[in-house]
């Protein structure tokens, strides 16, 4: 990405909170990151809030303020709900009124997009307690998408494209709302065990086109995830499909964000030839992270239906799975014969055990003088062929005699 060295360096070091960055009273620009000073630290656990919201424990810590799972009270079974508090971690008087109003922007759209879209939490309460700022929204019973996309494993083409759909039909729904979500990345997409739908959390970072003003923007995100513009506060619908794209390039070749290359005299991610990917897909995913804004996809609905329309794409993922599937019908086959083989062997190892013991128990049981069932075989199969040779013998000598004595009558008879 083609960043300035300040912002470049600016968000490598995740400030936390806002940095003034603008010189000039009228063009300021705030940098909001991600890394916690835990300056202050309150004990919420076994909390009530509002006498219906009991804190179990803390789930995590941001810029702005804390994350608790908690019970709701009020309804049948207490189910489990997630109850954020407003604390900023920096005291700096620029910090306040531009956190509060991130965060009453979340509880906003939340109520507005959570009551319409199963895949967005729904608001379950906005409220102040003893001075603090208080949201309570849905829980979600899923686990985050850094757990399927992990570092080194790549994912294959036909799962990066179906995860890639499901995230772009929850973020069309959300641009149709002319807003912004602005912090798209693994941790924010879960996946929940219901329905194995995603589910897109975290909405604090949020911005609703031009409901800021003129003279003041402010750049949120992830570093990695967050392309040029948005760096430098002026975010656009584009700028979430940035962040899609690179979770796509992310899941395709193992590596984080930060690991890949760019090209140092267009900006571009270097990626294709570290990942096994058609060229049709690679083609989109490029589209999705190109450095220069107007050269993406503009909204979600757009990168959407590049992916279900584009006919190369989906023949190659046809035919992989055609081979997928022939190569799992080979491996089948393989199996079942290993196995009718290994039954087969084992069926006649064991007869010739169950002969060899039975064998030995009666060598072992029979007296001295009484011959063994072996035996008694193996005598009878030799004799059988001797009193048959003996017979013969004896009647070939029989023969013999009876002509002797008719040559010897016939002699005296003449």
């Amino acid at each position: 990405m083609s960043q300035n060295p300040l912002v470049r360096k600016t968000l490598r070091s995740r400030f936390e909170t806002v940095k003034v960055m603008g010189s000039g009273e009228s063009d300021k620009t705030y940098l909001v990151g991600g890394t916690i000073r835990n300056r202050h630290r309150y004990s919420f656990n076994r909390k009530t809030l509002r006498n219906r919201f009991e804190i179990i424990k803390q789930l995590g810590s941001g810029g702005s303020g804390d994350t608790y799972l908690a019970l709701d009270l009020d309804l049948p079974g207490q189910p489990h709900c997630v109850v954020k508090h407003f604390h900023p971690k920096d005291s700096n008087p620029a910090v306040l009124p531009i956190a509060k109003k991130l965060f009453d922007r979340e509880a906003e759209v939340l109520y507005q997009l959570g009551n319409d879209h199963d895949q967005i939490p729904r608001l379950f309460a906005h409220f102040d307690e003893d001075g603090d700022f208080y949201l309570v929204q849905e829980f979600i019973d899923g686990h985050a998408l850094t757990q399927e996309i992990t570092p080194g494993q790549r994912l294959n083409e036909n799962t990066v494209l179906n995860l890639l759909k499901d995230i772009l039909e929850v973020l069309a729904f959300v641009h149709q709302h002319d807003i912004i979500h602005r912090d798209i990345k693994p941790q924010n997409l879960m996946r929940r065990y219901s329905d194995q739908k995603i589910v897109l959390i975290d909405f604090g970072s949020i911005k609703k086109i031009g409901a800021l003003g003129a003279g003041l923007t402010i750049a949120v995100g992830t570093p990695g995830y967050m392309p040029s513009e948005q760096a430098k506060g002026k975010p656009k619908l584009c700028s979430d499909i940035y962040a899609v794209g690179m979770i796509g390039i992310q899941a395709l070749t193992g590596l984080m964000p930060e690991q890949l290359p760019e090209d140092p005299s267009t900006g571009e991610v270097i990626w294709r030839d570290k990942a096994e990917v058609s060229d049709a897909l690679a083609n989109i995913l490029d589209t999705m992270v190109r450095d220069r804004y107007n050269q993406r996809y503009q909204s979600a609905t757009e990168a959407l239906q590049a992916l279900n329309s584009d006919g190369a794409l989906s023949q190659s993922l046809q035919s992989a799975d055609i081979n997928h599937k022939a190569n799992d019908s080979y491996l089948l086959t393989y199996r079942n014969f290993i196995l009718l083989l290994g039954i087969g062997l084992g069926a006649t190892t064991s007869l010739i055990v169950i002969v060899l013991i039975y064998t030995f128990i009666n060598t072992g049981t029979s007296l001295p003088s009484q011959p063994t069932p072996l035996k008694s075989f193996l005598e009878r199969f030799v004799e059988f062929p001797s009193a048959k040779t003996n017979s013969l013998l004896a009647k070939s000598a029989l023969n013999r005699r009876i002509c002797q004595s008719n040559c010897t009558i016939a002699k005296n008879t003449k």
